[in-house]
């Protein structure tokens, strides 16, 4: 009888000791930065991060939003000063610029699982893969169409249903426009020495196929070249029909130009579709989309950017963490909500994703399916400077940081210098960044 009281004395107090140490436990926390900034993307990331922390009580997400017009200076001091993020949001130029500080992780081993069950698309993975390892892990992608007010266009007298194809009938539409006495100024630009600037330059340069800025020797600029001096004439030919202080917009101003009717045209991402139905004075039938003009000799595509998570810890309960939360992540109910948070913009990664009916499902979506097909179309032909050649040229990330792009426009929109001179000078600038 003494032996079995001593026996359930211990069990029990084995028992407590287990209730007390996974009452005490405390989950693996791990950071995240993003740089999803808009409210309502802030907001369906937390969502989603609390959710999973919930169906997960071993590991804390903890989300922290970002800017994309400031991360490039914040990161490396945050993670050099020892107070960076456990893992981010990434395009791959930008990994570039963090992989220089030595903290970012392989994730080859997650990526091999993930592929497991899921099919992903080419140009959403290949950037990521180099040096013989995969460096982040892609969850959605984005790309440039063209946008344009229907009942500007018919007021104007011109086909609602047929938009420019060209670089030359983008120019006569503009014409028509600014004669048609309907809008003073037809297409809006940004100009700022920003990344809305980079974007719209270099997508003028994948359609001209000037979209090498790099040889195949990594350290040889070959942006000083005819195709891309005729990317950039053409594109202060479409600044001159854009509205007075374009040389200070980013992203913001043209999205407020469409919506109120200052403008009839704009060539950015899909985050035009939700902000249309949140800010447009009309209904979202009246939003047009259309592949990026060409010219003549042109192909067809634009930038292209590949958003993922890359992992900053060596920690490996954090990594496991990590690994729980993108295979989560990765499953097409769940990826098409965080798709959602800005429909018809976040494009799918995966096959499995795109053929959901979980992704068909928003609303908005519905409506603008034309739309959403011509952007994973383009997205096909999409591409990225320094991510154009077989191998990854490590020296991009510093052209982007630098948005030497856009610095390079802005001679020509503020300094009075023709595109052959400002070209020439933005040869100069990016070789002596990339020194």
């Amino acid at each position: 009888m003494k032996a079995r009281t001593i026996l359930l004395v211990v069990f029990l107090g084995c028992l407590l000791m287990t209730v007390l140490y996974a009452t005490s436990t405390k989950p693996i926390k791990l950071v995240f930065w993003h740089m999803e900034a808009r409210p309502h993307r802030v907001e369906r990331i937390k969502e989603l991060c609390e959710e999973f922390n919930k169906t997960h009580p071993g590991i804390e997400i903890m989300p922290q939003v970002q800017s994309w017009g400031e991360i490039y200076q914040l990161a490396p001091a945050a993670i050099q000063a020892g107070r960076g993020p456990d893992f981010m949001l990434t395009i791959p130029d930008f990994l570039l610029y963090i992989k220089a500080l030595g903290v970012v992780q392989p994730v080859t081993d997650i990526i091999k699982d993930l592929q497991q069950k899921y099919t992903f698309f080419d140009s959403a993975l290949e950037p990521y893969y180099f040096d013989k390892e995969y460096w982040a892990v892609p969850i959605y992608g984005m790309t440039f169409a063209l946008w344009y007010r229907k009942d500007i266009f018919r007021k104007a007298g011109l086909d609602p249903n047929r938009p420019p194809r060209t670089w030359k009938e983008l120019l006569e539409y503009c014409e028509k426009l600014k004669n048609s006495g309907v809008v003073k100024y037809p297409i809006a630009v940004p100009g700022a020495i920003h990344m809305a600037t980079d974007q719209l330059i270099y997508t003028l340069m994948v359609v001209n196929k000037a979209e090498h800025i790099f040889g195949e020797d990594p350290n040889k600029v070959i942006f000083d070249n005819p195709r891309t001096v005729e990317a950039y004439a053409f594109y202060k030919k479409l600044f001159d029909y854009s509205p007075p202080g374009s040389t200070s917009w980013a992203w913001d101003e043209p999205r407020t130009a469409l919506f109120t009717g200052q403008v009839a045209m704009v060539m950015e991402k899909g985050h035009y579709i939700k902000g249309w139905v949140d800010n447009a004075n009309a209904p979202l039938s009246e939003l047009g989309c259309a592949p990026a003009p060409i010219p003549e000799d042109g192909q067809p595509g634009a930038i292209y950017y590949s958003n993922g998570l890359m992992l900053l810890t060596n920690d490996p309960q954090k990594r496991a963490a990590f690994k729980e939360f993108v295979e989560w992540l990765h499953q097409p109910n769940v990826m098409s909500r965080l798709l959602h948070m800005d429909p018809g913009f976040f494009l799918p990664v995966t096959r499995e994703v795109l053929y959901s009916d979980a992704f068909w499902s928003d609303p908005v979506i519905k409506e603008k399916i034309p739309a959403v097909l011509i952007q994973i179309e383009t997205a096909k032909h999409g591409k990225l400077f320094g991510f154009t050649r077989d191998t990854v040229n490590p020296n991009a990330g510093v052209v982007s940081a630098e948005n030497i792009l856009a610095w390079t426009a802005q001679l020509i929109t503020v300094k009075g210098l023709s595109p052959e001179e400002a070209v020439k000078l933005g040869a100069k600038k990016i070789e002596e960044a990339i020194k």
